[in-house]
């Protein structure tokens, strides 16, 4: 006979020293340095300031850059910038309302984009 028990979750736990490797290893990928073109799609010949910071520890960095500004920025900051969404929503009037609720959708369209110089 077999008992298992289905309330308990199994812990997968790695040592310390493999989580500060770990960290070492992404940090040292965040601040590769990558040359590129930003381009603020929103706002096409404004600015986009934000701050950042990723890493427990780290300063908090504000951060401006200008549509079509060509710059050289860590791979951390590339990574951010080229997953920042917006949630546009789309509704269809034509079917009928059930429920009380429009029928809608949504699509997510990027805000900001950065192109590094080797896609250029």
């Amino acid at each position: 006979m077999e008992i298992l028990e289905l309330n308990k979750k199994q812990k997968n736990t790695m040592d310390p020293a493999g989580i500060e490797a770990l960290k070492k290893e992404m940090r040292k990928k965040d601040d590769k340095m990558v040359k590129g073109k930003f381009e603020f799609i929103d706002a096409q010949g404004g600015f986009f300031e934000w701050s950042y910071r990723k890493y427990k520890g780290e300063l908090f960095q504000k951060i401006k850059f200008f549509h079509g500004e060509i710059c050289e920025i860590p791979m951390g900051w590339v990574k951010h910038l080229n997953n920042t969404m917006r949630k546009v929503r789309r509704y269809n009037l034509e079917l009928p309302a059930s429920g009380g609720k429009t029928p809608r959708s949504f699509e997510m369209q990027s805000r900001v984009r950065f192109t590094p110089m080797e896609y250029l």
